[in-house]
């Protein structure tokens, strides 16, 4: 049996590219409404790498659209040659966290700016599994799933009402709050202090006294000269738990300040000033 000349219509969608498996070679451009050779068949829907959307739809033997009825809260075209993916409008609330907030994990970006998500209402496809990264690099211990009801669905214990860092479970709005900490450099000889990546695409700050909200995940390192990232940092696990990963002894400290954790650097040992109108280079890894 030949194959028939399938549209499938993105282009309402959060996501630049998807993939059709066995269909599309690469990413395809979600954009515009593309038109694919496609014989009669089951077929999945991908939006980004391992992302797999929790539905499928046919190829006809006549070359026509078919899904499970319970997926038109989401999908549009039954019984016609085109695939309209309208997704659900959903919202994600990032302003508590710092920087430019964060964006949606192993999903193909195009533009560093307007990718990156504070607050934003969005069509979405229902997933069990989504994940996000808070910085350039960082991907977040968390994930999410957006049902199929439009409704986000996350661990129990990751809800704010449980000491956790999210909000929204069972509504169309997800509110990354993350986990308070208050990082004091006031010891050293540094010209400020900032916390990296999460900071990243912000002006450094040139204050020795940072509060920020992080989320869950391993490699945040610290700043303490402009232009130039320290071995001195730590883990925060999805508990809010802070694990120091020191490559100098004696270096940080880790207490509570008003309910607040709080990480004191200690000792400037690792710091030193650049010469007014040289900008230090980041250490070599």
């Amino acid at each position: 049996m030949g194959s028939f000349n399938i549209q499938v219509d993105a282009t309402r969608l959060v996501y630049h590219d998807f993939i059709i498996p066995n269909i599309t070679a690469a990413w395809t451009d979600a954009s515009t409404v593309q038109t694919l050779s496609m014989p009669a068949g089951t077929y999945s829907f991908q939006v980004g790498s391992g992302y797999y959307c929790d539905f499928t739809f046919e190829v006809t033997n006549v070359g026509l659209i078919a899904y499970d009825p319970k997926y038109g809260t989401f999908l549009a075209g039954a019984g016609t040659s085109t695939l309209v993916l309208n997704g659900f409008k959903v919202t994600i609330d990032a302003r508590y966290l710092p920087g430019q907030g964060l964006i949606l994990s192993d999903i193909p970006l195009i533009n560093n700016t307007t990718d990156w998500i504070s607050l934003k209402t969005m069509n979405m496809l229902p997933a069990s599994y989504y994940s996000v990264q808070q910085g350039s690099g960082v991907v977040c211990n968390l994930s999410f799933q957006l049902d199929g009801s439009g409704h986000f669905q996350y661990a129990a214990n990751f809800d704010v009402a449980k000491g956790g860092f999210l909000q929204g479970a069972g509504t169309s709005t997800l509110v990354f709050f993350g986990y308070p900490l208050l990082v004091d450099a006031r010891r050293t000889d540094g010209s400020g202090v900032a916390l990296q990546p999460v900071t990243w695409g912000v002006p450094y700050a040139y204050s020795d006294v940072l509060f920020v909200n992080i989320l869950p995940a391993a490699g945040f390192r610290l700043q303490l000269v402009s232009g130039s990232v320290t071995g001195a940092g730590f883990d925060m696990d999805q508990t809010g738990k802070i694990t120091l990963q020191q490559q100098l002894p004696e270096v940080l400290s880790l207490d509570t300040f008003h309910g607040l954790q709080r990480l004191t650097v200690k000792q400037s040992v690792f710091v030193q000033k650049p010469p007014v109108g040289l900008v230090p280079k980041a250490p070599k890894v």
